[in-house]
């Protein structure tokens, strides 16, 4: 009987005892459920588009290599995606797949567009919360430039914010020719190097494009967002807005690429043409082509050619909203806009991920040349022509805290913003256009634009014939309505300055 009790007692103890140690433990401290429940979740992925080429694997080691950084830093993984043209990046918006972070560069999107149509959010309080060591390093200058209704929706790329125009071409039959590049030319000077050119090779083209186009030299122009109703010379103080395709300097630029066509100096057909501007020098096709001028163009072209390339300055830098307002934005998309927050901060801020985005992994895309001074170049067999990871640093958002490249100015990041601050800014710069009240006239003449542009800049149009037909089909689409609603807002933002 005595035993029974002893066993009946120590039963109630135990379970007493489990009762009570199941109390505490459901009352256990919550940051240690949260932990538990923390390493039972997969972490967030980051997904990052970016443009221009990139093999998948090596997007792959440069994704995992960030990750190892971002799963320290804020508990998160990436996934970069390159390759993305616009069409794609469009594509993917209108899709239901999940995106977090990619640039909205202004010559092929609208930033007002993107927030109109919701396709980006605003980051005031994700940049107080999460991105202030970002908001910090960007100037309010910088800033207004993506400020669209008093909110910003991106983040500026630290990049080159200011451009003029030149030509580039390779310097070694340039010095041979004895073509002064020292000192800036006129479309008439450059006829005459083309001259030179196709009288020493007659089977190389002075003048090639790059994939079906070519850089508009025409560039004291402020285009206002979209091109449909610009600035035409923004080197001086008017703010009157104009046709650009009704203007003496577009049409004088038609002309002589149209006669540069008829002297052979000109590739025929470019319009048609699939090879890039690289491809073609490279492969001793094309003598130069144009492109905006800025700090070490030189450097940087001559590493994407594979030749030394010299340049001849067209038209004198300025800064103008377009040029800043290229920027990074967050998808509407987005599962978890706080982590995308962080990991663009870091992308920003963290010289390791920057350097991964913008260059590769080491050893693969490059080695160190002078580790102390932070200097890199190729590892051994592979060029710009055979990376799988190609560079490009002003498509990321802070290309100025990367390596230095072999043959670069040690203090080449110095001179670019020295270059940036030097620009002449646009009376116009800070606007930002917003064709909402004129959709239906903006989406009309986009296509005739489209319908036009590339044909005449590239001299397979008769400018003659087809300018006329082209603004005259502007007008009739409603370009004037355009001009006068840009100009009105133009006008308004003027006045609070």
């Amino acid at each position: 009987m005595k035993r029974k009790k002893v066993r009946v007692s120590i039963l109630v103890i135990s379970l007493f005892a489990a009762i009570i140690f199941s109390g505490c433990k459901n009352s256990l401290p919550r940051e240690n459920a949260s932990k538990d429940a923390d390493e039972n979740t997969e972490p967030y992925t980051v997904l990052i588009y970016a443009p221009l080429y990139a093999s998948e694997e090596a997007c792959n080691r440069v994704s995992a290599k960030i990750s190892e950084i971002t799963m320290k830093e804020i508990g998160c993984q990436v996934k970069l995606k390159r390759n993305m043209s616009a069409y794609q990046l469009n594509q993917a918006m209108a899709s239901e797949e999940t995106m977090d972070l990619f640039p909205c560069f202004t010559w092929e999107f609208s930033l007002a567009e993107f927030v109109a149509r919701n396709k980006i959010i605003q980051m005031d309080d994700l940049l107080s919360n999460y991105g202030v060591e970002m908001k910090n390093s960007i100037s309010e200058e910088d800033w207004e430039c993506t400020i669209v209704d008093g909110h910003i929706y991106g983040v500026p790329m630290n990049k080159d914010k200011a451009q003029g125009r030149c030509f580039l071409m390779v310097k070694d039959i340039a010095d041979e020719l004895q073509i002064d590049y020292s000192r800036p030319m006129d479309y008439q000077d450059l006829e005459l190097v083309f001259q030179k050119v196709k009288a020493a090779y007659p089977d190389m083209y002075p003048i090639v494009p790059s994939d079906g186009s070519i850089i508009n030299p025409v560039w004291d122009v402020d285009m206002l967002g979209d091109g449909l109703g610009v600035l035409e010379n923004c080197l001086t103080d008017s703010t009157e807005v104009v046709n650009l395709y009704n203007c003496a300097s577009f049409k004088k630029y038609c002309s002589y690429m149209y006669r540069w066509v008829q002297l052979g100096y000109m590739m025929p057909d470019a319009i048609n043409t699939i090879e890039s501007s690289n491809d073609l020098i490279r492969n001793g096709i094309g003598f130069g082509t144009f492109a905006p001028y800025k700090e070490g163009i030189e450097y940087e072209e001559s590493r994407n050619k594979g030749k030394q390339i010299a340049a001849i300055e067209l038209a004198q830098p300025h800064s103008t909203t377009d040029m800043v307002s290229s920027c990074w934005v967050i998808s509407s998309k987005s599962k978890e806009p706080q982590k995308a927050m962080q990991v663009l901060n870091l992308m920003y801020t963290n010289p390791e991920v920057a350097n991964l985005l913008v260059n590769g992994t080491e050893n693969e895309n490059w080695s160190y040349e002078d580790k102390t001074r932070d200097i890199i170049r190729f590892p051994e067999g592979v060029g710009q022509s055979n990376t799988d990871y190609s560079v490009y640093g002003w498509i990321w958002p802070n290309e100025q805290i990367t390596s230095i490249w072999s043959g670069q100015d040690a203090d080449y990041w110095d001179k670019l913003d020295r270059f940036n601050k030097n620009a002449k800014a646009s009376p116009a710069k800070g606007f930002i256009w917003k064709p909402e009240n004129v959709q239906r006239e903006a989406a009309a003449c986009r296509d005739i634009v489209d319908k036009y542009y590339n044909g005449l800049i590239l001299g397979c149009l008769n400018p003659d014939e087809a300018i006329p037909k082209f603004n005259d089909e502007l007008e009739k689409a409603g370009i004037n309505t355009i001009i006068n609603e840009k100009q009105r807002q133009l006008d308004v933002w003027l006045s609070k300055q």
